[in-house]
């Protein structure tokens, strides 16, 4: 008998689904997860109510919080569910997004959450609704961890947003233009598998006088060369790590408990980081 009925029997109920090759992952609301043998584009199918975002990610609306234009031009623009969770919205698919969330109709049946406050505007935010609570920045194109990295983070420091890219080569020119209110606290930077432009990254953004005294994790795969380079380029702690999923999760666990409640970190102002 398929699985493929029974999972989706009751689409709102699920939050969202991350696509990995020919497989894909099924999230539900109240926390569980199912790996199903069909590639996201199948899935898409047979929820046609769902939110296409990301060649991998799709969303049910019912679930989605805020909708954030591009910064700028070229690059992604990101959705955030009501859990906390972010994703991002490719450039392509920016203006479809943007429009079914903005027409979208309430679904059929029972409603699963009442009153979601959503925000869908090209424009971009004021300095004043720029200025959120503090955040922790992951960089990974690991997105089957990005769920359970987001619980880890609402169960352990619920004062802390978590915020994920896929790519990272826009971050030092994006950081650099924000006030050091918007600053994250830390930057958790996956170098595991897109390892040139993560060491770029890095390189640029301790380069920088005013990101410099940002700290940034660098997760690489386990070899010497690749140690070495992430503290060549100023990393504040390389770790070297198996394609794992559970052991990457458990491992960002572990350096927030460090960062966010051992270490003393500066206060950041931009006359402190500009004149360093």
């Amino acid at each position: 008998m398929s699985v493929i009925k029974p999972a989706l029997e009751h689409p709102n109920l699920i939050t969202h689904l991350l696509g990995a090759n020919n497989y894909c992952w099924i999230y539900y609301r109240n926390g569980d997860k199912k790996l199903l043998a069909k590639p996201i584009s199948y899935l898409q199918d047979e929820l046609p109510g769902f939110i296409r975002t990301h060649k991998s990610v799709l969303i049910n609306p019912i679930y989605a919080r805020t909708l954030t234009a591009p910064p700028r031009q070229k690059m992604a623009g990101e959705i955030q569910l009501e859990s906390g969770l972010t994703f991002p919205v490719s450039r392509r698919r920016w203006n479809e997004v943007a429009g079914a969330l903005d027409h979208r109709l309430a679904p059929d049946g029972d409603k699963v959450s009442s009153a979601v406050s959503f925000v869908a505007s090209p424009a971009k935010a004021t300095p004043s609704e720029s200025v959120s609570q503090k955040t922790i920045l992951l960089i990974t194109d690991d997105l089957p961890c990005l769920s359970p990295v987001a619980r880890v983070i609402a169960r352990g420091w619920p004062q802390y947003q978590l915020q994920t890219f896929e790519q990272s080569n826009h971050l030092p020119d994006h950081l650099a233009s924000v006030s050091a209110e918007e600053l994250p606290t830390v930057i958790l930077l996956d170098a595991r598998t897109t390892t040139v432009e993560r060491l770029q990254t890095l390189q640029r953004l301790k380069g920088n006088p005013y990101l410099c005294r940002l700290p940034v994790i660098l997760f690489v795969a386990p070899t010497d060369t690749l140690v070495s380079d992430g503290y060549k380029r100023q990393a504040n702690s390389v770790i070297s790590l198996q394609d794992d999923h559970l052991t990457f999760v458990q491992t960002i666990e572990r350096v927030c408990r460090f960062w966010l409640q051992t270490a003393s970190l500066p206060t950041l102002t931009k006359q402190v980081l500009t004149n360093p």
